[in-house]
C-alpha cells in the first residue's frame, strides 16, 4: 500500500485601506485576520505607506479581517468584517479586499461682538461655506451668548458670510471670515471672531 497526498497551493490576499471621502490611501491601519470559522491567523497588521496589507501563505478558504486601530484622527467600525476568499491556485489569483475610514468630524465657534464695546451680540446671522464655495449651512443666528457652535464638519477650509447683522448695526455683507477645521488626531474646536459696529447717528 502506498499513500500520496498533495498540498493545495497557498494564495495570499492584498487589503487596501483608503479616506471614504477623498480616497486617499491610508497608512497605520490595523487589522486582525481570521478564518470564517472565527479562528485567528495573524494579529496587528498595519497598512503601510502604500495603504496595503499583503498576506501570503493563505490556504483556499474564506477568511475575514477585523479593524483593530484606525489611523489618528479617522473613525473605525471594530466589529465590521472585511470578507474575502483565497481560491484554489489552478492559476495564481490574489485576493482583494477594499476598506475605508472616515474623518473624524470637527467643530467651530463663531462669537459675535460688539466692535466698540466688546460686548456680545446675539441675532446676527450666517451662513457658513467651504472654501470651494459649496454652501454648508445657512441662517445660523449667535444666541444670548453671541455664539453660532457648528458641529459635524469634516477636516478643512470653510468660512462664514454674515447676512444680517443685530438691529442697530452694520456688517459687511462681502467679508469672509475663514477657519479651517483640522484633521482630529485629538478634538480641537475652531473658533472665529466676527465683530459689528453700531451704525452711527447724527
Amino acid at each position: 500500500t502506498v499513500s500520496a497526498t498533495n498540498a493545495q497551493k497557498t494564495g495570499s490576499v492584498v487589503l487596501t485601506k483608503t479616506d471614504s471621502d477623498t480616497g486617499k490611501v491610508l497608512a497605520g491601519a490595523t487589522f486582525d485576520l481570521y478564518k470564517a470559522d472565527g479562528t485567528e491567523v495573524a494579529k496587528d497588521l498595519t497598512t503601510k505607506a502604500d495603504g496595503q496589507i499583503n498576506q501570503d501563505d493563505l490556504k483556499p478558504g474564506d477568511y475575514y479581517f477585523v479593524e483593530t486601530a484606525a489611523p489618528a484622527g479617522y473613525n473605525f467600525d471594530k466589529d465590521k468584517h472585511y470578507d474575502f476568499t483565497v481560491e484554489l491556485q489552478t492559476t495564481a489569483k490574489v485576493a482583494t479586499v477594499s476598506a475605508t475610514n472616515a474623518q473624524k468630524t470637527g467643530s467651530v465657534v463663531l462669537t459675535k461682538t460688539d466692535s466698540d464695546t466688546n460686548k456680545v451680540l446675539a441675532g446676527a446671522t450666517f451662513s457658513l461655506y467651504k472654501a470651494d464655495g459649496t454652501e454648508v449651512a445657512t441662517g445660523l443666528t449667535t444666541k444670548a451668548d453671541g455664539q453660532i457652535t457648528k458641529e459635524g464638519l469634516n477636516p478643512g477650509d470653510y468660512y462664514f458670510v454674515e447676512t444680517a447683522a443685530p438691529d442697530g448695526y452694520n456688517f459687511d455683507k462681502d467679508k469672509h471670515y475663514d477657519f479651517t477645521v483640522e484633521l482630529q488626531t485629538t478634538a480641537k474646536v475652531a473658533t472665529v471672531s466676527a465683530t459689528n459696529a453700531q451704525k452711527t447717528g447724527s
